[in-house]
């Protein structure tokens, strides 16, 4: 009996010896995961479900240049000047555009309280993230257009349009919280001027099958921006997952209202946008442009977003594609 019992009690103390070791272990990974930053890379499955957002969590060696100002031309002091976003500090990566309060259709905002001037024409950033993408587009275009950012994720809205203020370029740059599947067209049917530039860049790929129907570039979404642009418009597709920019491409390429762009075409955008490119004597536009696949080898708008910047310092594949309206 003396001897059972003091069995019993060396297992229990084993047991616990093990319960403690893997919650140690478990507490040292989730404080790795919560200190990985949100630097736009690829970290592992736990990490990528939540991304942190520290005012300057952005503000890195990666995208940092030697004026202490980043490559979006701001600088670690608005970062932090502007603090993190609110309600906690995290925001989450991934959410169901499905969900119940996202399917009702945003109503268009009061243009002339947004913009000083509607009648400028209108660039639009689907999925917008940060916004950081559309400060440097505004700050570059020097009020001759303005700029508007649609993305699911409201706390990342909010800290945007605060950004915006920050810069001094409130009176061009506008954020909305809204799921564009749903609302792209009843948000922007009533802007008075033109629609003249879309992009999309680097959406949620939505791996997994039974997710794909989650994707922004849905055949009524394509329908919705053939109503919306301007018949002169231009719609810039990039990512760096070649999955879904097949998507992407191939689903405005089988749509009656959209044709591709032309070498010139994109040659043109990239110029309006002062891109410089190195080209020898006698380079046609599509040795100068595309890649052997037919891709867009530049970025034409001159502005690249976070997830460009690491990803090609990462040495990923960046693909792009640039469509027009069908008239």
């Amino acid at each position: 009996w003396i001897m059972m019992r003091l069995k019993a009690a060396f297992f229990t103390m084993a047991s616990q010896t093990r319960v403690a070791a893997v919650s140690t272990s478990r507490a040292t990974r989730g404080s790795s995961v919560r200190g990985c930053g949100n630097a736009g890379k690829a970290c592992s499955s736990g990490q990528r479900n939540q991304t942190t957002s520290s005012s300057s969590s952005y503000f890195n060696n990666t995208v940092q240049k030697v004026d202490q100002s980043d490559v979006w031309g701001t600088s670690k002091e608005l970062y932090e000047e502007a603090g993190g976003v609110g309600g906690g500090g995290r925001v989450r990566q991934h959410i169901n555009p499905f969900k119940k309060e996202l399917q009702v259709p945003s109503k268009s905002p009061n243009w002339h309280e947004v913009f000083k001037d509607c009648n400028l024409p209108l660039e639009v950033d689907v999925g917008c993230g940060s916004g950081r993408f559309l400060l440097a587009r505004a700050r570059a275009s020097e009020g001759k257009a303005n700029f508007f950012g649609m993305d699911i994720r409201h706390k990342l809205i909010d800290r945007s349009n605060k950004w915006a203020r920050l810069m001094g370029v409130e009176e061009n740059v506008f954020y909305l919280s809204t799921n564009a599947t749903v609302s792209f067209e009843s948000v922007l049917r009533e802007y008075p001027g033109k629609v003249s530039f879309i992009s999309i860049q680097y959406p949620d790929p939505h791996f997994k099958k039974r997710h794909h129907k989650r994707r922004i570039v849905q055949q009524e979404f394509i329908e919705m921006v053939g109503r919306i642009i301007d018949e002169d418009g231009h719609v810039f597709l990039q990512s760096d997952v070649h999955e879904v920019i097949l998507d992407m491409h191939n689903r405005f390429k089988d749509s009656d209202a959209f044709r591709l762009a032309t070498s010139q075409e994109v040659f043109d955008l990239a110029s309006r946008n002062s891109v410089a490119m190195d080209a020898e004597e006698e380079s046609s536009f599509d040795t100068l442009l595309l890649d052997t696949d037919g891709w867009i080898k530049v970025n034409p708008t001159g502005i690249p977003t976070e997830r460009e910047v690491h990803a090609q310092s990462d040495g990923e594949d960046v693909y792009r594609s640039v469509f027009r309206r069908n008239v």
